[in-house]
């Protein structure tokens, strides 16, 4: 057999291997949307990622996806009106408040992370939702309102991370 009749049956099975391909995707979209639709209705917002089709398998490159779907997740920002840069000038010793704990509790997606800026925004503490096993809970008095006590979350600093942000 010569090298054309390789090159020739080579092709004849990438053109098989492409339409089964192709048919497999097809079939494939149905579990995308299973998935898609399951994941809406515990509360994410979902964003099902365009599929096409190469015409060949020489074309498959310019036809790949970036997955199937996406999910957003939830963050959660707030604002001090203290400035802190880190750990070493954290305003609030050794304890960093996350929330209020009926928020937490309610929520629907829980948040991915919870963010809270310095009064200038250009640094931040940020602890992950799923440190929630780390945190605990004290009754707090907001001050920003007249006769509000609840209990809040708050995390050890040993799980927040602390990072520049902003844009000189």
């Amino acid at each position: 057999m010569g090298v054309g009749s390789q090159m020739a049956n080579g092709a004849r099975v990438g053109d098989l291997n492409h339409g089964r391909f192709l048919k497999h995707l097809d079939e494939s979209q149905v579990g995308v949307w299973t998935v898609a639709q399951w994941l809406a209705s515990k509360g994410y917002a979902v964003t099902v990622t365009p599929s096409s089709r190469a015409p060949t398998h020489g074309d498959w490159k310019q036809h790949a996806d970036n997955g199937d779907l996406q999910i957003t997740q939830r963050v959660e920002v707030k604002r001090l009106s203290r400035e802190f840069t880190g750990r070493d000038d954290w305003p609030f010793k050794d304890k960093f408040i996350v929330c209020a704990k009926h928020a937490w509790d309610s929520a629907q997606p829980k948040p991915y992370a919870y963010v809270i800026l310095s009064a200038s925004m250009r640094h931040a503490g940020i602890v992950k939702g799923d440190s929630r096993d780390t945190w605990y809970v004290e009754p707090r008095t907001d001050r920003r309102y007249d006769g509000v006590r609840q209990d809040c979350y708050f995390a050890p600093l040993s799980v927040v991370a602390f990072t520049r942000i902003g844009v000189e």
